[in-house]
């Protein structure tokens, strides 16, 4: 389950909208969505109704906070190391999936060694575009796998065991 706003933002990317396409088409101002989308605002009925039909999913998916996908198939040991290899080296694996969340996994890191470069305070309203990736590959990658997978891939990824 996502914080509302976390799984707004993910059905969003999941259609390949815009913060300007959902807004217009849940006829609401973009930056009243980009607020919702960070959790710096509440949201009433009629705006959650706006926001699912703009969606495309029933209103209850987005109070309930469920991601737009959700794998079913568990990852075993070795499908987990391949995964972070791939994302550690840079190289594609064989199958669809992996590849997917290899990809997520590794712009997703991407975000922990560009935040060792930034300030921890004092920082400007707006993220460096490869940071906010790098942040919706996380949501992404958390979006669409359990949280023990995700946990353990990070933790292959960081303790150097992605398949070397």
């Amino acid at each position: 389950m996502l914080p509302f706003g976390e799984t707004v933002l993910s059905w969003r990317l999941a259609r390949g909208m815009s913060q300007a396409d959902l807004a217009q088409a849940a006829s609401m101002s973009r930056p009243n969505l980009s607020a919702v989308e960070r959790g710096n605002r509440e949201v009433t009925l009629g705006t959650l109704r706006r926001l699912a039909v703009a969606l495309g999913v029933l209103p209850g998916v987005l109070a309930n906070g469920e991601p737009p996908v959700r794998m079913s198939v568990p990852l075993g040991r070795a499908a987990l190391e391949r995964i972070a290899g791939a994302a550690a080296r840079g190289t594609p694996t064989a199958s669809k999936r992996e590849r997917r969340l290899s990809a997520l996994l590794a712009q997703a890191a991407s975000a922990r060694i560009a935040g060792r470069d930034a300030p921890a305070r004092g920082r400007t309203a707006t993220k460096p575009r490869s940071t906010r990736n790098a942040a919706r590959a996380y949501l992404m990658l958390r979006a669409t796998t359990t949280p023990a997978v995700v946990a353990s891939l990070v933790d292959r990824l960081s303790g150097g065991t992605g398949g070397e």
